[in-house]
């Protein structure tokens, strides 16, 4: 029988803490210097550069390829696991809600931007979360292997695109999102995480003939 779990329970405590402390620093780093502010500069250490949003892009991704390999470990089969997933995935959206919020007060007019980066990053975090539940369930005593392949795999979703396409990279995508970049490139960089993720989750329903029961 599986053993189910809460939400946040004390095993996957530490990939929620991680998210909202480096998304933290990340928005610290966004914030403009009082000096600035007051002589109506414009601008923090990064100025210019949306970081917060490559943070959030960045450990979103990593957040799912933990919840992947929790439910990979745990023996979670069919829908229950893809709601687990889900739930969790909205939960930690959810979480970060506070930063987004401080976020758009320092970018006022970048509401629509804002919005369609949080569901950006909600689908690259499910992505990642059906990609690694695959990757781990051969190696359910979580491996060096199979740790090494999702993480070196999500590591080059996130650079080699930058080669050929950079808007097939999370990181060029949030960027192009964030600056209003051209509709027609944009939603094709939507389309390819909603493509792979439809198909990761079709390769799980073949593999495991429960997935979706």
């Amino acid at each position: 029988m599986n053993k189910g779990y809460a939400l946040i329970d004390r095993e996957n405590f530490q990939p929620f803490f991680s998210l909202l402390l480096f998304c933290g620093v990340a928005l610290l780093l966004s914030v403009p210097f009082a000096d600035r502010v007051k002589d109506f500069h414009a601008g923090g250490i990064f100025s210019g550069i949306p970081i917060y949003f490559h943070a959030q892009a960045l450990f979103m991704g990593i957040f799912g390829l933990s919840l992947g390999a929790m439910n990979a470990a745990h023996d979670e089969t069919g829908r229950k696991a893809l709601l687990r997933m889900a739930e969790q995935i909205g939960l930690a959206q959810f979480l970060t809600l506070p930063y987004l919020l401080f976020t758009w007060a320092l970018y006022p007019s970048k509401a629509v931007e804002i919005l369609l980066i949080i569901l950006y990053t909600t689908i690259v975090s499910a992505l990642c979360a059906v990609g690694s539940y695959l990757i781990e369930t051969p190696w359910t005593h979580r491996s060096a292997r199979g740790f090494l392949l999702k993480y070196v795999t999500f590591t080059g979703y996130l650079l080699l695109p930058f080669g050929f396409f950079p808007l097939l990279s999370p990181f060029g995508m949030v960027d192009a999102l964030f600056r209003g970049k051209a509709l027609g490139p944009l939603l094709l960089s939507y389309l390819v995480p909603i493509v792979l993720l439809l198909g990761l989750i079709l390769v799980a329903e073949r593999i495991h003939k429960e997935w979706l029961r």
